[in-house]
Order: structure tokens, then C-alpha cells, then sequence
């Protein structure tokens, strides 16, 4: 199975089924360590142990994770082709949570990079769009690309808005287009 990569299609439901298999494992190697610490001293005071106890550390920032994403569903094949059939080769992304440090994590279901600004569609009804833009324009700006960002919440209006812009192709667009797609995956689960 190949790796899919942040921002494309299925990777929300790629990413929680790797997260639990590493979730898993890791939890069950500090349940064996414990085990055979036990098994081979009888007593809990062993090396082992304290192995077992350090290794519950990278186990739990894998279910950090796991558990910031179980929320969140990627969308359905059929509307993504929609969407993809109206910028064929342009610059889209899709299934990104935005994380923030002081904000609970913003799901963007498609965003699309384009030389007049970044047009995001998320259907979250909790999400605070003016709050959410301004967070991707400060992040842009502190990394020194400026572009207009608009979110929308009704579906069919940025399919509309994506239909009125000119087309753009991924392998021939500016640059700074790319760095743009970039900084979004960056500040991304």
C-alpha cells in the first residue's frame, strides 16, 4: 500500500488506521517489557521497567494524535471528483485539520491555491471563518506570502467561485503557489 500524503484524498482514513496500528504496537511493547521484567525478576523494581515506563512516552503521543483526528471524517469519492473535475490540474488539497496552539483544531475539507487567493470550503458548522482565515493569513505572512483567504460553508458556492477563476496547472504555476499549498500542509494534523 502506498503512502498517502497530506492534503490528498483518503488521508484522514489513512492516517488513523497507521496511527493505531503504531498505537497498538507500541502499547503492547510496553506491556511485554513489563511482562518479562516481572516474569524474569518477580518484582516490579527491575530495568525492564523502567524501559517499559519510558516507552509509554512516544506510545502516547502517537494516541495524542490518533485521538485529535478520530473526530474527523474525509469526504465522500463522488464529491471529491466533482471538485476535482472542476480544477483538473490545479493547486488542491483536501481532508486538512489546521491545528493551532490556542484554538481546537479547524477542518478544512478542500482548499484550492490560486494566483487571486486561497478558496477554502470546510463543512463544519463550529468552525469561526473570520477567526480561521485570519489564523492562515497570519501563518502566511510569517512566512512571508501574502494571499487573499476565503472559507466558505455552502458547498455550492465554491464550486461556483472554483468555476469562475482561470485554470492553473500544478506543474507549470508559480512558485510561491506551491510554498502557499506547503505552509497549509505545515500547519496541518
Amino acid at each position: 500500500m502506498r503512502k498517502i500524503e497530506k492534503g490528498h484524498y483518503g488521508y484522514i482514513r489513512a492516517r488513523k488506521k497507521t496511527l493505531l496500528i503504531r498505537t497498538m504496537i507500541l502499547f503492547l511493547g510496553v506491556i511485554i517489557l513489563l511482562a518479562m521484567g516481572f516474569a524474569l525478576t518477580h518484582t516490579k523494581k527491575n530495568l525492564l521497567t523502567v524501559a517499559a515506563i519510558v516507552s509509554v512516552l512516544p506510545a502516547a503521543n502517537q494516541a495524542v494524535v490518533l485521538f485529535a483526528l478520530l473526530p474527523y471524517h474525509g469526504r465522500e469519492k463522488e464529491e471529491y471528483e466533482s471538485v476535482r473535475a472542476i480544477v483538473p490540474n490545479g493547486v488542491l488539497n483536501t481532508e486538512l485539520i489546521l491545528t493551532s496552539k490556542n484554538d481546537r483544531s479547524m477542518p478544512i475539507d478542500y482548499a484550492y491555491v490560486h494566483p487571486t487567493g486561497l478558496y477554502c470550503f470546510s463543512f463544519d458548522s463550529k468552525l469561526d471563518i473570520p477567526k480561521t482565515e485570519q489564523y492562515i493569513r497570519t501563518m502566511m505572512k510569517t512566512n512571508h506570502l501574502n494571499t487573499h483567504v476565503k472559507i466558505f460553508r455552502d458547498f455550492k458556492q465554491f464550486k461556483k467561485r472554483l468555476g469562475e477563476l482561470e485554470p492553473i496547472d500544478r506543474n507549470t504555476c508559480e512558485e510561491k503557489l506551491l510554498k502557499i499549498e506547503g505552509v497549509l500542509r505545515a500547519i496541518s494534523i
